[in-house]
């Protein structure tokens, strides 16, 4: 076990800039969006409160039920939930794509030989790094940006009069929404956990670019699967192609739309500002029922248990 931390955190240290580092710049973007929107919202033509300038329109928050005020901070917060869940998503792709390639490009596999660290070790505290770690600092980088936002919005509420104790932090459901993000990393990493599989087969079988590997070979493959059947019987696929595609990139990167199941695009019904965070999480909990996830978890230990394989084997690009 302490073997398996230390890797962990070897992980973690080698790649501190993307997992740490990555969640503050988006905090500190919001936060300066969100002071320069209020700085320069005068600036435009803006019909609000009957045409009033911006002090004025947020002046009528004392007048606006809490009930309405809550639902918007909530919509608030589950939005820039989905925008960290996607970047995580991105980070966590590229972190796999050349978790195992980088280590041969580099010579660095020969210093994790002479350890006495096996490597189906290796491999898993990727793993691990990239659906548990990474969500963690992801989850910690959330919070510390909400929090940021809420003062620069309280000092606003202070400039213009007004009680940000009564109008803001009294309304903020701090547990429900981020509970809903920490749940959404949950599904979002088992939803994903396919193609992080296949990931980190790529780069363990890639001797250059694993991108091209990565992307292109299923892509390609898909193609030719999918005019096969269109040919063969073109009533084979209830969904075309690009929308089944779509579909599972979808739930990979907002686990928000994993609750629907095998919904259409254009049936589903889900609209994160029309539901609760406590509805949130129960469809994203409801995502986990359906089959296609046990097909997939089938399929990340196959990849997984591959990448092992050939690792044990290469140790050059």
């Amino acid at each position: 076990m302490k073997t398996f931390l230390a890797l962990l955190k070897l992980e973690f240290w080698e790649h501190k800039g993307s997992f740490l580092k990555t969640p503050i710049i988006i905090g500190i973007v919001l936060v300066a969006m969100a002071l320069l929107s209020y700085f320069t919202t005068d600036r435009f033509i803006l019909d609000v409160s009957g045409g009033d300038n911006l002090q004025l329109a947020i002046g009528t928050l004392q007048n606006v039920g809490n009930d309405k005020i809550n639902f918007a901070l909530d919509v608030l917060m589950l939005m820039t939930g989905s925008l960290f869940h996607f970047i995580l998503f991105i980070v966590v792709f590229f972190f796999l794509l050349g978790s195992l390639y980088d280590d041969r490009k580099d010579g660095s596999i020969l210093f994790y030989k002479s350890l006495p660290v096996s490597d189906t070790q290796t491999v898993l505290s990727k793993m691990v790094t990239a659906t548990i770690v990474v969500p963690a600092t992801f989850i910690f980088g959330l919070i510390i940006s909400h929090l940021l936002m809420f003062v620069v919005i309280s000092l606003i509420l202070l400039i213009n009069g007004l009680n940000p104790v009564t109008i803001l932090w009294s309304n903020i459901s701090f547990i429900e929404n981020w509970g809903a993000f920490a749940v959404g990393c949950m599904v979002q990493a088992l939803w994903a956990l396919p193609l992080y599989g296949w990931l980190m087969f790529a780069s363990s079988v890639a001797k250059r670019r694993p991108f091209l590997l990565a992307v292109f070979t299923p892509l390609m493959a898909g193609f030719v699967w999918y005019w096969y059947n269109a040919l063969v019987n073109l009533n084979l696929f209830k969904f075309g192609f690009f929308q089944t595609i779509g579909m599972l990139f979808a739930k990979a990167t907002t686990p928000f739309a994993t609750g629907f199941g095998n919904q259409n695009f254009e049936t589903m019904d889900f609209d994160p500002t029309a539901h609760s965070s406590g509805e949130v999480i129960y469809s994203m909990l409801n995502g986990l029922m359906h089959v296609e996830l046990l097909y997939g978890l089938i399929f990340a230990a196959v990849t997984i248990a591959l990448a092992i394989y050939v690792r044990r084997y290469r140790n050059t690009v």
